[in-house]
């Protein structure tokens, strides 16, 4: 067997203004340096042979800090492994998306499959190359531990791939900076899900998580 440990960057200024970064460059804060650190810790046990990464900063920092419990295991940067790309959208507070990109953060909030950022990618775009990335990785690392670092959404859409369900069905579900969510293949390269989304290895005060029904309140209340 082969196994996927698929991980969520750590924490950064952008998500702690709530800021949707997309492809935008955002490092790790202290935060997310800290919860780096206890990710790193918490898998410095596994038998880690290969960790692949999203070149942007923060989960490329992510994979360091999880790499310094495992000298001369590799680092390697994968593209196919970056965020949504959200053209217009990158950058924005999550706050301000139901005034200024409605019909955008509709989709955001009830309808994530029919999501196409002006200027960016659609969720079938993001959907297609994360689950090509993830296969091209695991095909090459049979039978090996592989931790894979990325973000949220793209992360969304392989738990939805490894589901088996219609891609029209996909669900809003974002999962916690540092996270862990474990996938093993068989030699048919089917990712089974083992578990999705641990991270007891933070505490409550170590993480926040994004309230796309709390814009939407705001949202409601501007108009009053």
């Amino acid at each position: 067997m082969t196994t996927v440990y698929l991980v969520r960057h750590g924490e950064t200024n952008g998500n702690l203004e709530q800021r949707f970064q997309g492809t935008k460059d955002y490092p790790l804060n202290a935060q997310g340096s800290r919860q780096g650190e206890l990710l790193g810790s918490a898998l410095r046990e596994y038998p880690i042979d290969i960790i692949y990464t999203s070149p942007l900063s923060r989960a490329y920092e992510t994979a360091r800090l999880v790499a310094k419990y495992h000298p001369g295991v590799k680092v390697i940067p994968q593209k196919g492994l970056e965020e949504i790309h959200a053209g217009v959208i990158e950058g924005e507070k999550l706050a301000d998306l139901p005034v200024k990109y409605p019909e955008v953060f509709q989709k955001m909030l009830g309808s994530p499959v029919d999501l196409a950022y002006p200027g960016g990618e659609n969720t079938r775009q993001v959907y297609d190359r994360v689950a090509k990335t993830m296969e091209d990785i695991v095909a090459q690392n049979k039978n090996k531990t592989i931790v894979v670092v990325s973000h949220g959404f793209a992360i969304q859409t392989y738990l939805h791939y490894a589901s088996g369900k219609p891609f029209k069905e996909m669900q809003r579900y974002i999962v916690t900076n540092t996270s862990i969510t474990k996938f093993v293949y068989g030699e048919d390269l089917a990712p089974q899900l083992i578990y999705a989304d641990k991270h007891d290895h933070l505490s409550q005060a170590d993480f926040i998580s994004w309230d796309l029904g709390e814009a939407e309140k705001n949202r409601k209340t501007q108009e009053q």
